[in-house]
């Protein structure tokens, strides 16, 4: 009986399982984590009821590892002249909290600016705060800021009487807030749009 033909099949199996597992090990090595970056939304628009003031939220969103793969076109949320206009009163969606922040207003605070909306952009385009920022300025111009995860500001139980609203909103006394914050909303766009966050070296697109 004629071994050989048997050998040499078996020799082919072999290298070309070797070959195989190779080409599976350099597959698997050879792929990356999908970047993600941080998106918010506007949720309450603007409306009689809250003084024509709209809120942008978290909105299951991510500030540690990002929730949006940078390979999405989005709009950039821009921030334009912060810090300019008193509170308007708004309900805010609750007082105290059971969270590390008890002010509820930690959590709604006010730009005190027009929130804003580019055109879509590719997030791996958005390579650092400084890029996102001068896209705003582009756009809107240099009174213009690209918006971050802690764009809002409240004063210490805002919605408490008296309400910190109008005459008695004082920039002074103001703490940045994060996870939602509220505007005048100087856009009609409803979905997800980038925003920056400090401090989070995964949340972003870039550095």
């Amino acid at each position: 009986m004629n071994c050989m033909p048997i050998a040499v099949a078996a020799l082919l199996l072999l290298v070309l399982s070797r070959a195989q597992s190779t080409l599976t090990v350099t597959t698997v090595n050879n792929l990356q984590p999908i970047k993600k970056g941080l998106t918010m939304q506007a949720t309450v628009w603007p409306s009689y009821e809250s003084n024509w003031a709209g809120r942008i939220s978290c909105n299951n969103c991510n500030p540690f590892e990002g929730d949006t793969p940078c390979n999405r076109t989005l709009p950039l949320l821009c921030i334009s002249s912060p810090k300019s206009i008193v509170r308007p009163y708004y309900n805010i969606a609750t007082q105290f909290t059971p969270f590390q922040f008890l002010d509820g207003g930690y959590y709604d605070g006010w730009s005190g600016a027009f929130i804003q909306a580019t055109l879509p952009v590719q997030g791996s385009a958005i390579t650092s705060y400084k890029v996102g920022d001068a896209l705003c300025k582009g756009y809107f111009g240099n009174n213009s800021n690209f918006a971050t995860f802690d764009s809002g500001y409240y004063m210490p139980f805002m919605n408490q009487p008296p309400i910190k609203a109008w005459s008695l909103w004082n920039w002074a006394l103001v703490s940045r807030g994060q996870w939602n914050f509220w505007g005048y909303f100087d856009h009609h766009y409803r979905g997800r749009a980038w925003v920056w966050v400090n401090g989070q070296p995964y949340g972003n697109c870039g550095n």
